[in-house]
């Protein structure tokens, strides 16, 4: 090696040596993104109970679903915690369809009521 390059290393490693070690680099937090549902979270969500009825509608593209139970029409928002069962098994979304009954657990956020859970009947 030749007099300059053994410089060079030697100033590179004196460098990294003064460097901080780290055990594990955590990733960077990736920057907030917009909440779409912050209208439904706007106050503190309270329990509004249980309901039980056909339902009458499943609007996919707007994330609700009309109920026809002993109360009447209820328009309840489904959130992308909200879960669903279908007996002792999980379903999705698209299960829901007109004139199913179901179970649906319910907290009030926002005035809106939003499903915590449905349970296919």
């Amino acid at each position: 090696m030749t007099m300059a390059r053994t410089v060079w290393f030697a100033a590179l490693a004196s460098v990294l040596a003064a460097l901080p070690l780290r055990a594990s680099a955590a990733p960077p937090s990736p920057s907030p993104s917009p909440n779409v549902y912050r209208s439904l979270d706007s106050r503190a969500p309270r329990a509004a109970g249980i309901i039980s009825g056909r339902i009458e509608m499943v609007d996919y593209s707007a994330g609700i679903i009309r109920v026809r139970g002993s109360h009447g029409v209820q328009v309840v928002a489904l959130v992308p915690s909200t879960t669903i069962y279908r007996g002792s098994e999980y379903a999705t979304l698209s299960d829901l369809r007109s004139g199913q009954f179901v179970e649906i657990a319910l907290y009030e956020a926002g005035g809106r009521l939003v499903a915590a859970s449905i349970r296919l009947k």
